[in-house]
């Protein structure tokens, strides 16, 4: 196998990156809050009046499993 192993294993004990866009980061965190309280209408609403993408809002808030780890 070709490549540097130690950087191997560094890729390999990294963490996976937080989402880039700070604003987009920012309404999904305050669209998972609104899910809590106001319910999927609400926070789903939400989220498409702020412009974070359909598959995005789908996994956010219909699939709690599949959202991110931080």
């Amino acid at each position: 196998m070709a490549g540097c192993r130690r950087r191997k294993v560094q890729r390999k004990l990294k963490l996976p990156l937080r989402r880039r866009d700070v604003l987009t980061r920012f309404m999904v965190d305050l669209g998972i809050h609104y899910l809590e309280l106001l319910g999927l209408d609400k926070a789903m609403h939400f989220l498409r009046r702020n412009h974070v993408p359909d598959p995005v809002i789908q996994r956010v808030l219909r699939f709690p499993e599949y959202r991110r780890k931080y």
